[in-house]
């Protein structure tokens, strides 16, 4: 039973896995089956909108027509609808895209795409309702700065050092105008590609017949999706942002931008594995078990508006937060170095040879499937195992150094900057008030 398991997930995996793309043909649908259950979940995705094509002056346009989709949609009773079908609507832009997605049960999915059809082509926005949903973005914003800002710090210190987008912005919110949403709707409507994501019980010549009613009504033109990011200056720094906030610990962030998301990402997913992968990572077992400086740590692979990076995150009291500190700095720079890493690494290649295929469910094949199709992300023949010690080590030699750190700090100001002062007098200190996150 277990051998059919893994070949049943291979088979899924291989099945449907595209070669890269310069661009998704229309009304494509990325398809897997999934019969453990009798539902169905399909993301309708508008290839060409998303906040890309937000304005320096319209910071959040795809997030406030996002909203007010939503909100027109229970206004007049498409919800309503839905519901009583046992099918979920949601909403969401990205950088590049823009999808409106249904999950419900499989033998209500003719009815739920019909009502989505008649809400996607009959919206009508009113003032009203933006000034509404304006007012629910802010509540929002502020959320966000007392719960967990530090996307939004990652984000803001990122467009500060790479000349992207803030993610929030009160004043281009306010301003925002009817106009604007009408505007952005009208090209959403009208982008070239409209592609699917599916997951369902049904087989796929019976989702493609569900979905005509909105093939056949969508009308072409348009503007054109364009793959453009920022060029990534491997020198920016060293530099570090200080949040000043009254707590009794150093939340502390360091950032090594890596390229961008249409580049390959093996080696850095890789590396990230090694440093934090729970509790086998060198990071937590160096620096929690070993030297108990932090509670929390973690290490991720991170995008903002198509920049990769890397991202460590650790939270020391105040009395530990000067030696963690300098100690995951050297850490980093010196990791091409320390014989510790080399070592995680040998016995992450051999974990990663039993657990890749019990990661390759329905929804991940697809999404990675779906993915590389839109960013044009090239494929490592060989996956990880294809990777070289001598690979890892020139990826190491060119991001982990001093020149492409940034380190994003929230604690006491005045404690944070001494210690930069003491071990760092060279290095550039933005002071930062969290509000300018959302201003």
């Amino acid at each position: 039973m277990f051998l059919k398991v893994m070949i049943s997930f291979v088979l899924c995996y291989v099945v449907g896995v595209l070669p890269a793309v310069a661009e998704i043909s229309n009304h494509h649908i990325f398809y897997r089956q999934d019969k453990r259950a009798p539902v169905t979940s399909i993301e309708i995705v508008f290839l060409g909108a998303g906040s890309k094509q937000e304005q320096p002056s319209q910071t959040g346009l795809a997030v406030a027509a996002s909203k007010l989709i939503q909100e027109i949609a229970k206004k007049h009773g498409y919800m309503d609808k839905l519901e009583a079908l046992g099918t979920r609507l949601n909403t969401s832009p990205r950088t590049l895209y823009h999808t409106i997605s249904i999950y419900g049960l499989s033998e209500h999915c003719a009815e739920s795409i019909e009502i989505v059809r008649d809400l996607i082509y009959d919206l009508e926005f009113s003032e009203s309702d933006l000034r509404q949903i304006k007012k629910l973005m802010v509540t929002d914003y502020q959320n966000y700065l007392r719960k967990d800002p530090h996307p939004l710090m990652r984000n803001f210190v990122v467009a500060q050092t790479k000349g992207i987008k803030k993610l929030k912005s009160l004043k281009t919110l306010q301003d925002l105008s009817l106009k604007d949403i009408r505007q952005y709707y009208d090209q959403l409507l009208k982008t070239d590609v409209v592609f699917f994501k599916v997951i369902s019980s049904l087989d796929s010549t019976e989702v493609t017949k569900l979905l005509r009613p909105i093939t056949e009504e969508r009308q072409r033109g348009g503007f054109v999706h364009s793959l453009k990011f920022p060029t990534t200056d491997y020198s920016v720094g060293p530099s570090a942002f200080v949040f000043n906030a009254n707590i009794k610990s150093v939340l502390c962030q360091w950032l090594i931008p890596c390229g961008d998301i249409s580049e390959e990402s093996t080696i850095s997913t890789l590396i990230s594995d090694v440093l934090l992968d729970d509790a086998r990572g060198l990071i937590h077992q160096y620096f929690r078990q070993e030297l108990g400086l932090v509670y929390g740590p973690s290490c991720k692979v991170r995008w903002s508006e198509g920049v990769r990076y890397l991202y460590i995150f650790a939270d020391p009291k105040l009395h530990n937060s000067e030696e963690l500190i300098v100690k995951m700095s050297d850490f980093i720079r010196e990791l091409s170095d320390n014989p510790r890493f080399w070592e995680s690494l040998k016995e992450r290649r051999e974990i990663l040879k039993v657990s890749y295929v019990h990661n390759q469910t329905p929804k991940r094949s697809l999404d990675r499937e779906v993915s590389r199709a839109i960013y044009n992300r090239p494929t490592r023949k060989g996956g990880s195992d294809s990777v070289t010690d001598e690979d890892v080590r020139s990826f190491l030699e060119k991001f982990f150094i001093s020149q492409n750190m940034i380190m994003v700090f929230a604690g006491p100001k005045d404690h944070i900057t001494g210690i930069l002062n003491t071990h760092w007098p060279e290095i550039e200190v933005h002071e930062q008030s969290t509000q300018s996150l959302i201003e």
